[in-house]
């Protein structure tokens, strides 16, 4: 009995094949009784199932598949019969869903009786054999005439098509070729750029990636493909620029010296972090696990050093949040100690935002760049970066952090704090940096501290 597999999703969606032989395969490989797209049912095996019809009764089976195959929802294990309307599933979301039809055949109550018309007067032999000929002859000459114009019309659909298909790739690609030269002429400039330190790694990297590109678009790769990737590579890149034109200088200028170095010192322990002045009278912002110490004994040292000073100042824990990873210290010496120029909101900071980290991320191995700690004159550093991940309970950013940079601030283009660096996972190699963000330390900043608010 004939069969029809009618295709419901997929690249060939609406399509519809009657089939009268008895083993109908099915999958992307061209010498398939019914052929998927081979370029977009990618979930579709090239031999992927196969129906068998004997008389009325007709089977299904999967042969060795990569994705497999269900019948109306569920998993086709072996071999299972089919009845009319039911669905066969090739494959995940880049599949094919076929619907299963018999093809009924007229039955005698169907046919149109046939009637026996009256002879003609019987001809000539030599004239019958004539006609006979003639016909035979008429009947030829019109099937070469409508194949030959069948051809021609095929021919001409096929160079029509592929004129199409040449013109689009071709713009596609002069299209990609474009943003490319114009990605070469924005990265040069990036690489000459004043305020592009500690970019080079990411610029150089942007680079190759953008030439392995052009080389591939040009040998004819994949267009559409190469596209995304062209796209995604240009908000690398304008990230990168991004970054290039923040005036890291005036950053620095501003806020280091009222980055602060932190030693806690519980016998022969001794625990090195970040911090950051936020009065005058020497209260300092800081992580909650730097002094986690001096939380849990009395008997713990802590002493401050402000950038570019060698005067160990010491302190004592004010404030620990219970909340996030906040803590405030307070210089016990009298002085007037130096501030960073404000903190703003973090709730306007988007993906995307470059920043400046200032802090220590050698912690106490900085003792090592002049010295014993004890005459060391201890030097902030600035690492450049953007924003990846705005959350209300975390500031993810993209940057260079280490042991020692807990509770370094985390500044934007203006210069004002946004967030308080703590951490991040191990596996990142210090480029997935978490800080507090800057709407929670202004919840909990002490009232003396009011006046470093920005809007």
């Amino acid at each position: 009995m004939p069969i029809e597999l009618r295709v419901t999703s997929g690249a060939r969606a609406g399509a519809r094949e009657t089939f009268s032989k008895s083993v109908i395969a099915i999958g992307r490989h061209p010498l398939n009784d019914l052929r998927l797209d081979a370029e977009r049912d990618l979930d579709v095996s090239a031999r992927h199932a196969e129906i068998r019809v004997v008389g009325t009764r007709a089977t299904v089976r999967d042969v060795g598949s990569s994705n497999g195959t269900r019948v109306n929802g569920e998993p086709l294990v072996g071999e299972r019969a089919l009845v009319d309307g039911d669905v066969i599933a090739l494959g995940g979301a880049t599949g094919a869903t076929l619907e299963f039809r018999f093809v009924s055949e007229p039955t005698a109550g169907d046919r149109v009786p046939i009637t026996t018309p009256i002879a003609p007067p019987r001809r000539d032999t030599t004239v019958r054999i004539a006609d006979a000929v003639a016909a035979q002859t008429g009947r030829l000459r019109r099937v070469l005439y409508v194949f030959g114009a069948a051809v021609i019309a095929v021919m001409l659909a096929l160079a029509w098509m592929s004129r199409l298909s040449t013109s689009s790739d071709r713009a596609t690609i002069d299209r990609l070729l474009a943003d490319l030269q114009a990605q070469n002429a924005a990265i040069a400039q990036l690489r000459g750029s004043a305020n592009a330190n500690g970019l080079t790694d990411e610029v150089g990297r942007i680079r190759h990636e953008r030439d392995s590109l052009l080389a591939v678009l040009r040998a004819g790769g994949n267009a559409e493909a190469l596209g995304i990737r062209i796209a995604e590579l240009s908000r690398q890149q304008d990230a990168a620029g991004a970054v290039s034109r923040v005036d890291y200088v005036r950053i620095a200028a501003e806020n280091t010296r009222a980055v602060a170095f932190i030693v806690v010192q519980q016998g022969d322990v001794i625990e090195g972090g970040s911090g950051f002045g936020v009065t005058r009278n020497g209260i300092i912002v800081t992580n909650r696990h730097v002094v986690q110490l001096a939380s849990d004994s009395a008997n713990v040292k802590i002493a401050v050093q402000f950038h570019g000073t060698r005067a160990w100042l010491p302190a004592h824990v004010m404030k620990v949040s219970t909340t996030d990873d906040l803590a405030f210290l307070k210089v016990d010496a009298a002085g007037v100690f130096p501030t960073v120029v404000g903190v703003s909101p973090s709730g306007g900071v988007q993906p995307g935002t470059p920043i400046a980290i200032v802090g220590y991320p050698l912690g106490i191995g900085t003792a090592g760049m002049g010295g014993s700690i004890d005459t060391l004159t201890v030097r902030a550093t600035l690492t450049a970066g953007i924003v990846s991940k705005s959350l209300p309970d975390v500031l993810q950013v993209d940057a260079y952090v280490a042991a020692g940079s807990s509770g370094s601030p985390v500044f934007d283009r203006r210069g004002l704090v946004v967030g308080v660096v703590y951490g991040g996972p191990t596996e990142a190699a210090g480029r997935i940096v978490y800080s507090v963000p800057s709407n929670r330390l202004l919840a909990q900043l002490p009232g003396e501290a009011a006046g470093m608010v920005r809007p």
